[in-house]
């Protein structure tokens, strides 16, 4: 059961970049999440093309191990800022270490990594201590592989993020070399592909999160506020095999210990168990406004399982 969003079907042609509106800060942006359970690895990566300013953008984010038991995770960072290409429905989806390959459409996807990139000795140096990394050199290839159709579903975001908004789970498998140190990675992930205007300081905040079982058990939530004071709520909930639209919930408690409550359509209940480990300050500044995404390798907990994944929180200042 796909979730009914009142939407215009998926097909192929949207697997690519689409033809830009006139709107300054519209974007298309690709993403892919995911983590190796048995690891602890997790990671993400994204590509944005923002035509209208003339620029695209390639982010890559891991959560490495420890290099020894009780010390936390590194935090592996590559960003890049690349020209815009001048025909962005044909242009490949690539910008600094980054290319997103379609193998099959709406099914299959590659990501190839190789470029230079820094390295903490924890997420919240990027924050506290910027300074305080390490230039490594990082390869790879992540292959993803949809557990199910790609579905549009409401996501709580007003027209300031991504009119359009798509995601979907699978597995994920691959490997990634940083200075010569393999990690393979064998796990669960979430791509997203989402297009329309992307202000980062039209939202008062966000809260989003999930947890990726298998194909029959995944659970996504995210809360947004509004310029009211209110907040929405919006997400899926597939479980024994039937999915349908979050239509009701609240989070408790922060990104380091939370709980997210959960109704979907069907009136089945969901609560879904976090504590963000690691969590990395990413900061989107613009006309003197800063906001900043943390993004947190998370501890989570949801029908019995445990696993890892991240959770991203973002505020204004």
């Amino acid at each position: 059961m796909a979730p009914d969003t009142g939407s215009s079907e998926l097909d192929v042609r949207d697997e690519a970049f689409h033809a830009p509106e006139p709107h300054d800060q519209w974007s298309d942006s690709h993403y892919l999440g995911g983590a190796d359970a048995r690891s602890g690895l997790v990671f993400y990566a994204r590509i944005g093309a923002r035509p209208n300013e003339g620029v695209v953008e390639g982010a890559l984010g891991v959560w490495l191990p420890p290099t020894r038991p009780g010390l936390p995770p590194r935090f592996l960072l590559a960003f890049a800022r690349d020209p815009a290409p001048a025909e962005l429905p044909s242009a490949p989806v690539a910008a600094g270490a980054l290319t997103f390959t379609c193998d099959l459409p709406l099914e299959r996807w590659t990501i190839a990594v190789d470029g230079g990139a820094r390295l903490w000795a924890r997420a919240e140096d990027l924050g506290e201590h910027p300074a305080a990394h390490q230039e490594v050199h990082v390869t790879g290839e992540l292959r993803f592989s949809g557990w199910v159709p790609p579905f549009e579903f409401e996501s709580g975001l007003t027209s300031a993020v991504a009119g359009r908004h798509y995601e979907q789970p699978g597995s994920i498998t691959g490997e990634l070399t940083v200075n010569g140190e393999r990690f393979p990675i064998d796990g669960a992930g979430l791509r997203d592909h989402s297009w329309g205007v992307r202000d980062w300081q039209g939202v008062p905040h966000w809260r989003w999160m999930g947890m990726l079982v298998d194909p029959d058990h995944f659970l996504l939530v995210n809360n947004v506020g509004l310029e009211s004071g209110a907040e929405v709520v919006g997400g899926c909930l597939m479980l024994g095999g039937e999915l349908a639209p979050i239509v009701t919930g609240r989070t408790e408690g922060t990104q380091r210990d939370f709980v997210a409550h959960a109704t979907d359509a069907l009136g089945r209940t969901a609560t879904l168990r976090g504590a963000a480990i690691s969590v990395a300050p990413l900061r989107q500044r613009r006309d003197e406004r800063l906001t900043i995404v943390h993004e947190g390798l998370t501890r989570l907990e949801w029908l019995g399982h445990e696993s890892f994944g991240i959770s991203e929180w973002l505020e204004q200042t």
